[in-house]
């Protein structure tokens, strides 16, 4: 009989092994060529500039005709707004009413929607709005219903993604000012697995169409809705992976779930504006090389109203950092690349025009980017 440290010690490795096993074998799946190709017209985005924030805690809060709001994960009452094109910064102090019984946590996000700005809780829950120039944000309407996601659509409405108390799986459903304040839409989100992990994805709202985007991140499938959550349609990216590979495990002593084993990632992030959606895909296709997928993040676009796909595209790393989250707008992509913030100018309806017809075979493309 060995000791127990030598049991102990066995049993690690081989935990870690496993472990490193099941990462192999989901990064194996990742990077098998798929049965489905991508269209890649010649420079449908041009880096116009990027500058260096220090911090890698910040996210995108929103956008405005010509600037970006930029919050921070680690200091949510600091907002930094950037000028575009010309990337000029300023540095805004946010405050709110009551902030000696205002707890912030990790989930506390920061909402820019023009003409308010919101911070909103979901643990809390809280949601407050202020206004874009005075910057003091204060309770304003009902807040009791908790949340994992909620992004305004209105002055005083959110779309929301929770937890049904019936079922304990995601829902999504809306809050207003009004009686009865929350409607929840069971059956939106489609369950396959568990109702949580299988339906995970993100949540958009679409000004310029006055529309709600689901986009699922572990099946090919977005679902778009009007701001009642009435279904308008739901469609599909452009992979086969129509059901999520996932599998789930419970953990007896908290009563919840977990990931068994890492799972297969189709949509990584997402953006949308005007008639597009763009998607930050995890899965390579037919026509791709194994060097340029890796190195670089591959985006599709699809066009919303005529509900096809359009074109790829690649963002190649800045300094050495690959993506980490991106905004579009009229006339930019907006990046961040770890602690830089970089943006590009946006040439797609060229290609719509049939400026640059035909397609780029990428199978053997050169990964030094543009």
């Amino acid at each position: 009989m060995g000791s127990p440290i030598t049991k102990l010690t066995i049993c690690l490795i081989f935990s870690i092994l496993t472990v490193l096993g099941l990462y192999a074998v989901s990064d194996k799946l990742t990077h098998e060529h798929n049965s489905f190709h991508r269209s890649f017209p010649p420079h449908p985005i041009i880096r116009a500039g990027g500058i260096d924030l220090k911090y890698n805690s910040y996210y995108i809060a929103g956008t405005d005709s010509n600037r970006v709001y930029l919050s921070n994960l680690t200091a949510p009452l600091h907002l930094l707004s950037v000028n575009l094109p010309d990337l000029d910064t300023t540095h805004i102090r946010l405050s709110i009413e009551d902030p000696e019984n205002t707890k912030f946590r990790r989930n506390t996000k920061v909402e820019v929607l023009p003409p308010y700005f919101y911070i909103t809780d979901g643990v809390t829950p809280r949601l407050l709005r202020g206004k874009i120039g005075e910057w003091h944000a204060r309770r304003f309407m009902y807040d009791s219903a908790f949340f994992s996601v909620a992004i305004p659509i209105g002055p005083k409405s959110f779309a929301l993604r929770s937890t049904s108390s019936k079922t304990r799986e995601h829902v999504l459903g809306k809050e207003t000012n009004k009686s009865p304040h929350v409607k929840l839409v069971p059956g939106l989100l489609e369950k396959q697995v568990d109702g949580i992990f299988c339906t995970d994805g993100m949540l958009h709202y679409n000004r310029e169409l006055s529309q709600l985007i689901y986009l699922y991140h572990y099946r090919n499938q977005y679902i778009v809705t009007d701001t009642s959550l009435n279904l308008l349609y739901r469609r599909n990216t452009i992979d086969t992976n129509s059901r999520a590979k996932i599998k789930t495990a419970t953990i007896t002593s908290e009563n919840s779930k977990t990931m068994a084993t890492p799972p297969l990632m189709v949509n990584k992030r997402s953006a949308t504006y005007g008639d597009r959606l763009l998607v930050h895909s995890d899965l390579m296709a037919k026509n791709e090389s194994k060097k340029a997928f890796s190195k670089a993040s591959v985006i599709d676009v699809y066009h919303l109203k005529r509900g096809k796909y359009e074109m790829s595209f690649y963002i190649y790393p800045y300094n050495e950092l690959k993506l980490t989250n991106f905004e579009i707008t009229n006339k930019n992509l907006i990046a961040l690349h770890g602690q830089y913030l970089v943006v590009y100018n946006t040439h797609f309806d060229m290609f719509n025009r049939g400026l640059f017809p035909g397609k780029v075979d990428y199978t053997n493309i050169k990964t030094t980017p543009p």
